[in-house]
């Protein structure tokens, strides 16, 4: 959850962090083109990554594709080999032990938050229940990515709601790689938004309720019921 921090900085500080965030924009540029470019598959599992190539593709130079590159293959949609960097192929294998890991981690996350989260916070959940309900009809191919944000954004707050950095640093390199463009883009299943706004409303109910055992049944039941089979990935993951 995004929250205004107002920092009581020098005039040269003040300069210093500008010119940070102006080194970043086109790291951040050259990520997410190059990060959409795979989850949508226009750049395929084993497709080698050559640094000038996504330069022209993001409209960037070499140094930030390099930042790109590096953060890419942290959250695994890269894999290094011989000092070459290729788009990772996601076996139905690795595909399942990254939906396991993260219902492990957030059913637990989600328990630890039923104590601790706040009536903002909890209100905030609801905010992006309702958001979300607004694009339950919707079938256009931009859905995803649109739920993909609000969706991102209610983990988010619950992982938060933990108050705990240790659980949100375990949490981060699951959660980096995100399940609903894995199954749409990766596994070619779409995404079934009513059925997982649903089960966002129970988390919420188990939340408010400061019900830690339901919370984390909750959590742990809504990440695995959208888990491809093997059956299933080794089809494309497209249900008969």
């Amino acid at each position: 959850m995004t929250e205004d921090w107002h920092d009581d900085l020098d005039m040269g500080q003040s300069g210093a962090d500008a010119g940070d965030t102006d080194h970043q924009r086109p790291v951040e540029k050259a990520y997410q083109g190059i990060r959409q470019a795979i989850l949508r598959g226009e750049l395929k599992p084993g497709d080698h990554l050559p640094e000038e190539m996504l330069a022209a593709m993001t409209g960037t130079s070499r140094t930030p594709v390099r930042e790109a590159l590096r953060r890419l293959a942290t959250e695994g949609l890269a894999t290094v080999s011989n000092r070459h960097r290729f788009v990772t192929h996601f076996s139905p294998e690795e595909v399942s032990i990254i939906f396991d890991l993260r219902a492990q981690h957030e059913a637990y996350a989600a328990s630890i938050a039923a104590q601790k989260i706040t009536p903002a916070e909890l209100s905030r959940l609801k905010h992006l229940i309702d958001a979300m309900a607004e694009i339950e009809s919707d079938t256009s191919n931009a859905v995803a990515e649109r739920f993909l944000t609000l969706n991102t954004e209610f983990h988010t707050v619950i992982v938060d709601a933990t108050r705990s950095a240790q659980l949100k640093r375990l949490t981060a390199p699951a959660a980096a790689l995100p399940l609903i463009l894995v199954k749409q883009f990766v596994m070619d299943q779409r995404v079934d938004v009513v059925r997982s706004n649903g089960q966002h409303r129970d988390i919420h109910a188990a939340l408010s309720a400061r019900n830690s055992e339901w919370a984390a049944a909750a959590m742990s039941g809504h990440i695995l019921s959208t888990k491809p089979t093997l059956r299933d990935a080794s089809r494309g993951g497209k249900r008969q």
